[in-house]
């Protein structure tokens, strides 16, 4: 079984990659908000603009909480002690919604949005599941920096260090990207485009599967 990576020691700098933690949730969330607002698949998910910060807010903090059961998602801290970035995966064979909690989901998306909104926004999240590759791998759910440690790298740096653990643990590792501007950063990275797909309003959806490398 994989080891997680270790918490932070007193000695480490406030820069360092860490694994992320429960407590981390509330921050985890607000990063993915500003991130994916503007988002070509996200975005539209949460179209009103005075309720999307609260519809936002709660579908990324049930996903978070999804995530945080296992100790794979990372995340880098800057020198003010807030997360910098956070890189959510899932480890091989892991749906990303727990089917215990699929319920509760769907509660949740009714108590926040109108129908024809809930439906476009479960049959987003079905067309991701259909198209995740049957292999064993480790999924990057998300990967987002928060607004103000962006033009850094701190994205990527939490991607390599987790390819760096998956390659030596021999497991492949598969993402999806939603907006194609940062395709070329995944194929810099060691990723290979995969198969492509479109959402229900034809916003194409690029996938991609990077195999474990020899360390």
């Amino acid at each position: 079984m994989m080891q997680p990576f270790p918490l932070p020691s007193p000695g480490e700098t406030p820069s360092g990659v860490r694994i992320a933690v429960p407590e981390d949730r509330d921050e985890i969330t607000r990063i993915l908000i500003d991130a994916f607002a503007d988002d070509p698949v996200w975005g539209p998910a949460f179209p009103d603009p005075e309720l999307r910060e609260a519809q936002a807010s709660a579908y990324w903090d049930f996903m978070v909480g999804q995530a945080l059961k296992y100790p794979e998602s990372l995340v880098t801290m800057g020198p003010a002690g807030l997360l910098d970035a956070v890189a959510i995966w899932l480890p091989p064979g892991v749906p990303e919604v727990d089917p215990a909690d699929a319920p509760a989901l769907e509660a949740l998306g009714r108590s926040l949005m109108a129908a024809p909104q809930l439906l476009a926004l479960e049959e987003t999240g079905q067309r991701f599941a259909e198209a995740r590759p049957a292999a064993p791998h480790a999924y990057l759910s998300l990967l987002a920096t928060a607004p103000e440690a962006r033009g850094r790298g701190e994205g990527m740096r939490l991607l390599a260090a987790a390819l760096t653990r998956y390659d030596t643990a021999g497991i492949d590792t598969y993402l999806e990207s939603s907006n194609p501007a940062n395709n070329d950063r995944y194929r810099a990275q060691g990723y290979a485009e995969h198969r492509s797909f479109r959402l229900a309003d034809g916003t194409p959806v690029q996938t991609f599967w990077r195999a474990a490398r020899e360390r």
